[in-house]
């Protein structure tokens, strides 16, 4: 089965499902295009990622996936509808800890950001940790100035667990992180 490249004309709603599908190398130039400078990306998808080489690292993070699916799982986000890319996320899982953490979480178009994707996202995510791999434990880190972030993440359960003061500098500012987590029996009394 071949899968299109995203389209570049997208429905918008409000009340858009959405699901995950395993990332693509065709969905990697949309990804790119999304990615419009080093701030932004640098808040989506953390410090290891630079935009000279975001490509490669996202080419080699799926080969990584391919050949340790055990351990780490790459999404693309789509419209149910008409599976259009609309965003991104994965997942690093360490079963010796029944574990996992989220990262890279990304709703790409502008268009659909406060929407409540990034909430479908992470529920799609905790369904495949907790229901699925049956872990216990899931964490994610994010940026103390994101808010929309953080109460989504609340929303769906997480917990603060404290702060990394000044732990990523940006152009001269330091940006603190908050990290976060949810455990299995959290999620099961939601």
């Amino acid at each position: 089965m071949v899968v299109q490249p995203a389209r570049q004309v997208l429905k918008i709603e409000s009340n858009m499902k959405i699901k995950l599908r395993n990332f693509s190398e065709l969905d990697i130039e949309q990804i790119y295009s999304w990615s419009k400078n080093e701030e932004f990306l640098l808040i989506w998808a953390g410090p290891l990622y630079k935009m000279d080489s975001l490509k490669d690292q996202l080419k080699n993070d799926l080969e990584y996936a391919s050949t340790h699916p055990e351990r780490f799982k790459i999404f693309s986000v789509i419209d149910s509808d008409n599976s259009d890319l609309i965003g991104h996320c994965q997942l690093t899982i360490d079963q010796s800890n029944e574990s996992a953490h989220i990262s890279r979480i990304l709703v790409g178009n502008e268009n659909f950001r406060g929407k409540g994707i990034g909430r479908q996202i992470i529920t799609n995510l905790l369904e495949i940790t907790f229901l699925k791999l049956n872990l216990n434990r899931v964490t994610l880190n994010v940026y103390d100035f994101n808010v929309t972030a953080i109460d989504c993440y609340k929303k769906t359960g997480f917990k603060k667990e404290g702060l990394l003061r000044e732990n990523t500098k940006f152009k001269g500012t330091f940006w603190s992180t908050i990290p976060m987590a949810i455990l299995k029996s959290e999620y099961q009394n939601l």
